[in-house]
């Protein structure tokens, strides 16, 4: 096994040493480290991708994780950039933090943990007067300084909790935006929370649903950045033994399926609402506890598999060229988990910091839509599912040229003007 792989071998809510394993996926590369061609070794290495279960708290993780240094060293992602929709989620989401949970205070002090590049929190200090700080492994901390938003080029834990408590003392509010899931030591940053929040501060805690993501096939969260896959009842349960309570609980539609989750001190003020227990009794009647719950997942793939090869492969007996539209990290597990690998000629991408990048373990480019007209591949596969309608909409010239879309989520389909 590689040394950049370590394996988990304990629940990282409960510590129980009870794990079995529920999904066995494609072992992947890192899932965003597209690479410039003098670096693109870098991206050789693939590492076994499977699905735990604690049979003590139920909760779900990766088998182990990969050194997270290789994973945001070189990052690209930056989701409420390049997504104007979820960028407004985000604007409405950190209003009603501060509307709900500021108790008329003035001096707010908000923390972010996974900042990214600071756009959640350069909102909130240019618009709702609140002292913000950041805490960002990646290289993306450099655009927040750029844009003037005060950020530590770290991990998030109890140690920088301290730093940040000495140097700037206790927050109202700790943020962790699709951060929470890819942490590999839950109990320690927790305990930073704990340290660093006053007591009638709120962890403020987005992350995508587990629950959702089986009941709609949603591959693409199963990553090496994630490494826990979270429902509210196992984190009810997490947050209790750690000394913190969960009093609030909201599904938003970031992902396809999010939710929102309000975390204060044990006895802190706001009452516990019936949302909580609303979505665990959601989640018992699905049957989230079920050892056998992600066989759907499983039958999912191998059947999208089956019908996506089953239509590039006599377009590419007759030497046309198969393209894929997308470079996200999930791109990635799409890609290997379908298979695709060898048959890609080139992938197709909006985001300009990702042209002229080769996709990590094959080397497959990276160019823009505009070259789709000179290329003039046999069909394009979406491997960003989600936004599958409005890349549609903006290649409407390839349709009318006889090109064709294939679109695999929710269902298989081909979209074509014949």
């Amino acid at each position: 096994m590689s040394t950049n792989f370590k394996k988990f071998n304990k629940c990282k809510l409960c510590n129980s040493i009870n794990l079995v394993e529920v999904l066995n996926l494609a072992d992947l590369p890192i899932g965003d480290k597209y690479m410039p061609e003098e670096k693109a070794d870098l991206a050789k290495e693939a590492y076994e991708l499977k699905i735990m279960m604690c049979q003590n708290c139920n909760h779900y993780q990766n088998s182990g994780y990969v050194d997270p240094d290789l994973i945001y060293g070189f990052y690209l992602s930056r989701p409420a950039t390049t997504n104007p929709d979820l960028a407004e989620a985000f604007k409405e989401y950190a209003d009603y933090i501060v509307k709900n949970f500021s108790n008329k205070k003035q001096n707010l002090f908000a923390v972010e943990a996974g900042s990214n590049n600071g756009i959640f929190i350069q909102y909130m200090k240019e618009k709702l007067n609140t002292k913000v700080l950041g805490v960002e492994p990646s290289n993306l901390y450099k655009h927040a300084l750029k844009n003037e938003v005060d950020t530590i080029n770290d991990y998030f834990n109890s140690n920088v909790a301290k730093t940040i408590l000495n140097d700037y003392g206790q927050s109202d509010f700790l943020i962790a935006n699709h951060t929470f899931s890819n942490v590999i030591d839950n109990i320690d940053f927790l305990k930073g929370v704990k340290t660093l929040l006053k007591d009638d501060g709120v962890f403020c805690m987005q992350t995508f649903y587990q629950k959702t993501v089986v009941e709609k096939n949603l591959l693409e969260n199963f990553t090496h950045e994630h490494l826990s896959y979270f429902y509210v009842k196992p984190l009810k349960s997490f947050f209790e033994r750690n000394g913190m309570e969960l009093f609030d609980v909201k599904f938003v539609p970031a992902k396809a399926g999010s939710i929102r989750c309000f975390v204060q001190k044990k006895n802190g003020p706001h009452k516990v609402l019936q949302s909580v227990k609303e979505f665990i009794d959601d989640e018992i009647k699905f049957g989230m506890d079920d050892f056998n719950r992600h066989e759907t997942v499983k039958l999912f793939i191998n059947e999208t598999k089956d019908k996506i090869h089953d239509f590039i492969s006599p377009l590419m007996k007759d030497g046309k060229k198969i393209a894929a539209y997308g470079t996200s990290t999930g791109a990635t597990t799409f890609s290997f988990n379908y298979e695709l690998g060898k048959s890609l000629s080139f992938f197709v991408d909006d985001d300009e910091f990702r042209h002229g990048l080769l996709s990590p373990f094959y080397n497959i480019p990276v160019v823009s839509s505009k070259k789709i007209k000179e290329e003039k591949p046999g069909a394009i596969i979406i491997l960003a599912p989600l936004y599958a309608d409005n890349i549609i909409k903006k290649n409407k010239d390839y349709l009318s040229d006889g090109g064709k879309f294939i679109k695999f989520w929710p269902k298989f389909e081909v979209v074509s003007n014949t």
